[in-house]
Order: structure tokens, then C-alpha cells, then sequence
């Protein structure tokens, strides 16, 4: 079987490649450039995970973003598009503060789409940024997701327990949970994860 690694350091030419995989999902209006993904990073880096395949190439990534309260909202009542983020709307993370999260572009290669363990090693990825997120006692207000496809709202809905809000006006749907429903989902994802490891 394939290795596949969880990846938190990323190059320009890797946010290039999450870029090309981004456009066989969303509108090209909504798909925001590697080079401002790269600002994001630079501004905090446990901003993106990713997944590698054994000939190190990206296959699999998702943008978990603290925005300003504003720029969250400005999103879940569909009147910004996630191409409008820009790295000063992003937060650094500071221990013992809260924060509004918004998990963008969950993204796939077409190759791998169907394949479990690289759905399921993003979400590892995911729950190890959270466990190290709440290590250092920062609190999770709100997390939102924006789904594009029939396997985003699945996750949404069915691995994340995350509430449908509202279509969005570039075709994909809007969810959302309050931060402890939603790690309180993560914790439970993450002790199944380890049963089926065991």
C-alpha cells in the first residue's frame, strides 16, 4: 500500500500543485492564487495541511484559517468569497485567546478521490493542528466550512457534525458549529482513528 505523510511545511511549488487540484473542484473565481496562499502561510503557519504520496508530490490539502470575527461573518452570510481573503484578515495565534475558523478548499487529487486513507489522513492531520491548538489553551469560538462537492458536505455532515447554514452564491454549501460541539467531533473522530489502528 502507498505511504502517505501529513505534511505542515509547504514550498510555492506546493501551493502551485494544491492550486492545479483546486480548479477540477471550484469555480476559478473562488479559487484564491498560490502566491497569496503562500501570504497566508507566511503570515501563520499552521494555517495549511497537507498529504503527500511516496513519490513526495501533494495529493490532498485543506486551509484551516483564524479570521478576524468580521471576515468570518463576511463569509458565512455569503456577501465574500473565500478568493478574498487576504493575509492580513488572517490572525496569528496567540496562547490562551479564541478564535473564529474556517476550513477552506478540502481538496483532492482526482486520482485519489475515493480512496479512504487519504481522506482519512487529512483529517488526522487536521486533529493533530486542533490537539496543538488546545495545548497551548486557545479556544475555538465558531468553525465553518464551505462545501463544494457531494464528499465535502459528507464530511461536513457526517465525520465533522457540522450544521448545514446556507448555499452560497457559487454553488457550494455553507456549514458551521459552535468551536466545542466541534472538538468535542474531532475527539471522537480522532479515538476511532486510533481503534482502527490498533
Amino acid at each position: 500500500m502507498e505511504q502517505l505523510k501529513i505534511e505542515y511545511k509547504f514550498t510555492l511549488e506546493d501551493f502551485e500543485t494544491m492550486e492545479d487540484i483546486e480548479h477540477s473542484y471550484f469555480p476559478n473565481e473562488n479559487i484564491t492564487t498560490a502566491k497569496e496562499v503562500l501570504n497566508w502561510y507566511g503570515k501563520n503557519n499552521l494555517t495549511c495541511i497537507g498529504v503527500r504520496n511516496s513519490n513526495n508530490h501533494i495529493i490532498a490539502s485543506i486551509n484551516i484559517l483564524p479570521l478576524k470575527k468580521e471576515v468570518f461573518y463576511a463569509i458565512y452570510e455569503n456577501k465574500m468569497n473565500e478568493a478574498d481573503v487576504k493575509y492580513n484578515q488572517i490572525e496569528e495565534y496567540e496562547d490562551n485567546k479564541s478564535y473564529y475558523i474556517y476550513l477552506s478548499s478540502i481538496s483532492i487529487d482526482k486520482k485519489y478521490r475515493n480512496n479512504y486513507k487519504v481522506v482519512t489522513t487529512l483529517l488526522k492531520g487536521s486533529i493533530n493542528l486542533f490537539n496543538t491548538l488546545q495545548k497551548r489553551n486557545i479556544k475555538i469560538e465558531k468553525v465553518m466550512a464551505d462545501a463544494s462537492t457531494i464528499h465535502g458536505e459528507k464530511i461536513c455532515k457526517k465525520l465533522l457534525k457540522m450544521d448545514y447554514i446556507t448555499n452560497t452564491s457559487h454553488d457550494s454549501k455553507i456549514y458551521c458549529e459552535d468551536g466545542e460541539k466541534f472538538i468535542n467531533a474531532i475527539e471522537k473522530l480522532s479515538y476511532k482513528y486510533k481503534k482502527a489502528e490498533e
